[in-house]
């Protein structure tokens, strides 16, 4: 039996993102008070991912275009169930790195392959609104993963993460029933191998980007994007934890709050990303360079305000804002990229993207790591904040390209 493509889409989002929170919500509470990880090597865990991601990123985008879309994403939910599996079962640091790589690789199988499958499937669609609704499900799903992390985590840190790597391979066998692909054509009908076959996708790929400035611009906001982001999701917790008094209530611990956290978050980006999805009805599409900019400004801003907080309440308002900022830009950001790729190569040109997502964490995190490590988690987060300046001006190039490459 099969649904449609917009429900599966959105129950996916739910779902996935249901899971994902149950899984990571605790994660580095886990890795610092069970696995016993330093603030380096929490970073080199992200790092360790990143690189999975970078290095397989563009192969699972190209089979995606190839072969099928639906099918990569099948794979990818079934390493995702395996991968957090392996690092909930085994609280070493060795198995934690090599969990990521399992779980990363069902990443870059997942990523492009689900929005090409939605933009082709849902043609008539706006996808702005598509993205961007299924970013506030998504965020209504990581609600329900969070309160059920949070609970599992009060019994055992580990239970969560296991539970929630099941429940991925469970699910992945559910979309194998329901989730349609009717519109897909691949690229290449006469198969050669495998090898060729991809190098063949990845020659067209290049030079369909090269051939692309907005794409260029808009890919370089992305790279900055992964510069900035490894910072504050390896640091913020040890931020909270080190840096700052939390409050404890009969309720409340050290373990809560951050779930806590996270809650108020998701609550928060659903309720702005409906304000903004009205908001793009009204305007248009012609409003995305004000939505991208502000964002990455209040982004910047965010983490420069988090980085020197030494008040909880001032803190947790601050990361909050922050959090918001960086999960409002990137659908908006998508739905543009999306507007200027062809049918063909989406799922790869949209990997590419999350390549470079990756090869930003890749750089980004160590380098922070190494500050926050010599001189302390602060200057870790300035330096994060810095690494997003670029964009600001970028955004802008992208602009000047697409007006030209429209007028031309």
């Amino acid at each position: 039996m099969r649904f449609k493509a917009y429900s599966v889409y959105l129950m996916f989002k739910f779902c996935f993102s249901l899971l994902f929170s149950m899984g990571t919500v605790l994660s580095l509470v886990y890795h610092l008070e069970v696995v016993g990880l330093n603030a380096f090597e929490l970073v080199l865990v992200g790092t360790v991912l990143e690189t999975s991601c970078f290095l397989l990123e563009i192969p699972t985008g190209i089979v995606a275009d190839l072969y099928s879309r639906r099918r990569s994403i099948l794979i990818g939910m079934f390493l995702y169930g395996v991968g957090f599996v392996l690092e909930g079962s085994l609280p070493w640091f060795s198995t934690v790195l090599l969990a990521q790589v399992v779980w990363g690789c069902g990443d870059t199988f997942i990523s492009g392959a689900l929005e090409a499958w939605i933009a082709f499937e849902e043609k008539n669609r706006s996808m702005d609104k598509v993205f961007l609704r299924g970013s506030q499900i998504a965020q209504a799903g990581s609600i329900f993963g969070i309160v059920l992390g949070t609970f599992l985590g009060k019994f055992d840190l580990q239970l969560p993460i296991v539970t929630a790597g099941l429940l991925c391979m469970i699910f992945g066998l559910v979309l194998l029933r329901i989730m349609p692909e009717t519109n897909f054509i691949p690229v290449r009908k006469e198969k050669n191998s495998l090898l060729a076959d991809m190098s063949g996708q990845f020659k067209l790929n290049v030079s369909f980007i090269k051939g692309a400035p907005v794409l260029l611009a808009l890919l370089a906001v992305t790279f900055c994007g992964g510069l900035a982001s490894e910072g504050f999701d390896r640091l913020s917790t040890a931020h909270f934890l080190k840096d700052t008094v939390m409050p404890s209530f009969k309720l409340l611990n050290g373990v809560t709050w951050f779930g806590v956290m996270s809650l108020l978050g998701s609550g928060l980006g659903i309720f702005v990303s409906q304000v903004l999805i009205v908001y793009l009805e009204k305007r248009g599409t012609a409003n995305r360079i004000g939505i991208v900019l502000s964002t990455s400004a209040g982004y910047i801003l965010g983490l420069i305000l988090f980085a020197f907080g030494k008040s909880f309440w001032f803190m947790l308002a601050v990361f909050l804002m922050t959090g918001l900022m960086r999960n409002l830009k990137e659908p908006v950001l998508t739905a543009w990229m999306n507007e200027h790729i062809e049918e063909r190569m989406r799922a790869s040109v949209l990997s590419t993207n999350g390549q470079l997502d990756s090869l930003g964490q890749i750089i980004g995190g160590p380098l922070v790591g190494l500050v926050a490590q010599q001189f302390s988690i602060t200057w870790g987060l300035i330096c994060t904040a810095l690494f997003l300046l670029p964009a600001l001006f970028l955004v802008f190039i992208a602009e000047k390209t697409g007006k030209t490459g429209n007028n031309t």
